[in-house]
């Protein structure tokens, strides 16, 4: 028996804008985004094609190792080569502030902190953490009234996670383990909230509270008819992406290597406009559900006005129970196309008004293509 059939698709609350999710999440943005400024934020620094191997990212993944085995004074030195290769990599910055206040070099960490929070990168629950960790930092080197302005920051940007770590004392690392973690969290929250309605088959869309200027995550979930190998495959054949996502032009694998993939994209957006962007993508199998990740990678040769500041995401992928074979599939993706010129704000909400579960409606119109 196929799958069952689905109602039409929700949309909720994107206070900002009405976004695109998954691959198409950004390319609105990305047609706007003329004049781009740095090469790589918040979580996006990447592996180099040649030469060096020992990159901002493998730097700040050794950096991280470094803290978790309690060598704060080697992770100091690795995370700042981290950042010298890659200045505008906030979370290299962000680690390095807690490996410093793990020092009580606190004023130290305080700067590390700064510089995330004022270069205003990252998402939303990216900024929670440069804020939460600097106001700690405050507290301990006798800033009290400034810890207190970010505790108020905090209240801001998400009141209930604020009200949760209100008994926290320990700094937050941004690694792997930190993003994974946050990403089910919001899972399991966007589910609860929309059960009934995701139940019935409604794809339900929100976008992620406290992004900065320029910038949006978003969070979306729905049902996809079918097994988790079939919908996981579906999702992990980027060469064939172009026949069923929508303004996919042309994909390029460039390496497969021990699970990590490293795709070309080029999107074809209205006006004529055409965006590239080189990704570094993997996935994790864990029996009765799979993640896939991926987030931009340096790719030489581009100009700005081509490509993006930075993108990066995750899919997760359950077994959803019942009679016909069904995945709940949760999708979240931060994007920072650079700057947008003034005036052109309504083409965002234009262009994307019919695209937002988009996604995941592809991915469900191409499991039944191929399966059933």
């Amino acid at each position: 028996m196929g799958p069952e059939k689905f109602e039409p698709d929700v949309m909720v609350s994107i206070d900002r804008f009405k976004i695109m999710a998954g691959t198409t999440v950004f390319f609105v943005l990305l047609m706007l985004a003329g004049s781009l400024t740095g090469s790589a934020a918040s979580g996006g620094a990447g592996i180099a094609e040649s030469g060096d191997r020992r990159t901002a990212y493998e730097l700040y993944l050794s950096g991280n190792v470094l803290c978790h085995n309690g060598d704060y004074r080697g992770a100091v030195s690795v995370f700042r080569q981290s950042i010298v290769l890659d200045t505008d990599y906030c979370y290299g910055h962000a680690n390095l502030g807690v490996a410093l206040a793990k020092l009580q070099r606190f004023q130290e960490a305080i700067d590390a902190f700064t510089f995330c929070i004022d270069g205003k990168y990252g998402s939303g629950a990216d900024r929670f953490v440069f804020h939460f960790n600097r106001a700690l930092a405050l507290l301990e080197n006798g800033q009290l009234e400034a810890a207190q302005r970010d505790q108020t920051i905090l209240r801001q940007l998400d009141p209930a996670r604020a009200e949760k770590s209100g008994d926290t004392h320990d700094y937050i690392l941004m690694d792997t383990a930190y993003v994974e973690a946050r990403n089910e969290l919001a899972k399991n929250r966007l589910f609860e909230e929309h059960r009934a309605s995701i139940t019935r088959g409604k794809i339900i869309v929100r976008r992620v509270p406290g992004a900065g200027k320029n910038t949006e995550e978003v969070e979306a979930m729905g049902l996809i008819g079918g097994t988790l190998d079939e919908v996981s495959g579906v999702l992990a054949d980027y060469a064939k992406y172009s026949e069923f996502m929508p303004n996919v032009k042309k994909v390029i694998i460039k390496s497969s290597n021990n699970g990590v993939v490293v795709v070309d994209w080029q999107l074809k957006l209205p006006m004529g406009y055409v965006k590239k962007y080189r990704l570094k993508c993997w996935a994790k199998d864990e029996g009765n559900r799979v993640q896939h990740f991926w987030k931009k990678l340096p790719w030489p040769g581009l100009k700005p006005k081509e490509t993006i500041v930075d993108t990066y995401g995750q899919w997760i992928l359950e077994v959803f129970p019942g009679h016909t074979p069904k995945v709940l599939a949760y999708y979240r993706v931060y994007t920072d196309p650079g700057k947008i010129p003034l005036g052109t704000g309504w083409i965002v909400d234009f262009l994307s008004e019919q695209s937002v579960s988009n996604i995941i409606k592809c991915t469900r119109q191409r499991v039944k293509d191929l399966f059933y």
